[in-house]
């Protein structure tokens, strides 16, 4: 997709996208005069917002039925990590800093939860009854990790695919204040992308099998263990490539265009994709039952 077609059609619902983006060909050209890791993670600072794959797909109905999306993900994820809190099977390893942060996500996750239900009011979905199985993802500390490193990239990457389908000026009011629904999903989104960054972290650790070449962020499409489905393209696959697309604003190759030599696992590690809801459910469910 050509770089100035998408500038076109955002600015059909915004506006004012020009304003923000006046810096982008001097950006562009500043590349090729940075180091190239330091480069590639500036792009996306500006020019993201065009380069956004995920404003293209409108699986979802309206905001209620994004924002009950994002409740049923929420919810998943709570129960997960208060499954594994309480899982004896995990006594022994989920201990010390990483029991700590394992109970901080859990309560992130509790207060996504409780948000997005009362924003949602009388149009949130009910709770799932029974609640979510994870079969055998407690019965080592390592799996527990793989499988959290699962459900946060998924996560990451699901609020990715949908932000295109909330309208910039959808609200709802608690409280007697009202609130930018947006602007409520993106905060939720950055913090969901700060767990997995944690969570490929801790799987560095000695008890989690020493596997220090696990980065914080996705490297070419890597699963270090997870479905190989969470890191792949999802449909369609032009506007939801996998996790390795190396193509980005109508450039067909991020290595060779910016005059440098770029590897593919520098590329793709500066810029994250989104997944369409029917990939991210599909996903859930090979692991979850629910």
């Amino acid at each position: 997709m050509n770089l100035f077609n998408i500038i076109s059609e955002l600015e059909k619902v915004d506006p004012e996208i020009m304003d923000r983006l006046t810096h982008r060909r001097s950006a562009l050209n500043a590349l090729g005069d940075l180091s190239k890791k330091m480069a590639l993670a500036a792009a996306p600072i500006a020019i993201g917002s065009a380069f956004n794959k995920a404003m293209g797909q409108q699986t979802l109905a309206d905001p209620t039925a994004v924002l009950n999306y994002a409740l049923l993900l929420e919810r998943l994820e709570y129960s997960f990590y208060t499954q594994a809190l309480a899982a004896p099977t995990l006594t022994a390893t989920l201990t010390g800093a990483a029991r700590t942060a394992i109970q901080t996500i859990q309560g992130h996750e509790l207060a996504h939860v409780n948000l997005l239900t009362a924003v949602l009011g009388s149009n949130a979905s009910p709770a799932q009854s029974p609640t979510f199985n994870f079969g055998s993802a407690f019965a080592t500390y390592q799996s527990f990790l793989t499988f959290a490193q699962a459900f946060e990239d998924t996560g990451v990457r699901a609020y990715k695919g949908q932000a295109g389908n909330i309208p910039r000026t959808a609200s709802a009011t608690l409280s007697g204040t009202t609130y930018n629904l947006l602007t409520v999903a993106l905060q939720i989104h950055s913090v969901e992308a700060r767990h997995a960054a944690h969570v490929r972290y801790m799987r560095r650790d000695a008890t989690a099998g020493a596997q220090t070449t696990i980065m914080p962020w996705i490297v070419n499409a890597d699963s270090n263990g997870a479905p190989a489905a969470v890191y792949g393209a999802g449909n369609p696959a032009a506007t939801f490539p996998a996790e390795s697309n190396i193509s980005q604003g109508g450039i067909t190759s991020l290595t060779t265009m910016l005059g440098a030599t770029y590897t593919a696992d520098d590329v793709s590690a500066a810029f994250d994709e989104g997944l369409d809801n029917t990939t991210v459910t599909t996903i859930a469910r090979s692991v979850v039952t629910f």
